[in-house]
């Protein structure tokens, strides 16, 4: 009769866990380069908190060293993003994107997304 009952709970189960694996944890939110310093603010994070963000917008360039990728976003005065990853799958400067990665605010106008993911935007 056990095993019945574990059996049954073990064909519902699956039903009810979340699919796929991610990477990381949803971003608290996206914004474009316009918007992000407002966005932060809003946030109120500290380098303390673990906090993913997503920035779409134009590549300012795309570099990696063989180890590492670096993918460069946003001019000032809007603060200026580096996006470190593994991979920049042939992405260079003008190329529309979104990079979403836990946020390491350098200062006030430099931020790192370490480890950070990018996806193509239109």
């Amino acid at each position: 009769m056990i095993l019945k009952k574990v059996l049954a709970w073990l064909c519902v189960v699956p039903a009810h866990l979340p699919t796929g694996a991610h990477a990381q944890p949803a971003a608290s939110f996206e914004a474009s380069c316009s918007e992000l310093r407002v966005a932060l603010t809003r946030l109120g994070a500290s380098n303390d908190d673990y906090v993913v963000i997503s920035v779409a917008g134009k590549l300012r360039g795309a570099e990696h060293d063989g180890a590492l990728g670096y993918m460069l976003m946003c001019d000032a005065p809007d603060p200026q993003i580096v996006c470190i990853t593994y991979e920049i799958n042939d992405y260079k400067a003008g190329d529309s994107v979104i990079l979403s990665g836990t946020l390491n605010q350098v200062d006030e106008d430099h931020i790192a997304l370490d480890p950070c993911l990018h996806d193509p935007h239109e």
